[in-house]
C-alpha cells in the first residue's frame, strides 16, 4: 500500500483539469442572448474561438444579453487583444465592436 504524503492539502478554489482551461469574457455592443440558431452570430463567435481552442462551455449572459463567458481548453490565442481582434474582423451585426478581458 501507498504511503501517505502529509504535505498533499485540499486546497479550497482549486481545479484540476487534465488540460489547462481559459476562460474569455466577451461583451458584445448589443444582446446576443437571441442570436443562438445555427447561422447566426453566436455559432460565428464560437467558432471564431474555437480556431484556438476547445470550447468546453458557455455561460449565461447578463448585462442585457451582451455579456458572456466562453471557458476553452488548451486555448493558443496569445492574449485577450488577439481573440478581440478576430472576434472583430468578423464584423457582426449585433454582436459588433466585442471587448475581450
Amino acid at each position: 500500500m501507498a504511503t501517505r504524503n502529509p504535505a498533499n492539502l485540499i486546497e479550497f478554489g482549486k481545479f484540476n483539469y487534465g488540460a489547462p482551461i481559459t476562460s474569455w469574457t466577451i461583451t458584445a455592443a448589443a444582446d446576443v442572448s437571441a442570436e443562438t440558431a445555427p447561422g447566426e452570430e453566436m455559432e460565428a463567435i464560437l467558432e471564431c474561438v474555437s480556431q484556438k481552442g476547445t470550447v468546453i462551455g458557455l455561460s449565461d449572459h447578463a448585462t442585457g444579453g451582451t455579456v458572456f463567458t466562453v471557458a476553452v481548453e488548451n486555448s493558443s490565442w496569445a492574449d485577450a487583444a488577439e481573440l478581440q481582434a478576430a472576434l472583430q474582423a468578423l464584423s457582426l451585426g449585433t454582436a459588433g465592436a466585442m471587448t475581450v478581458a
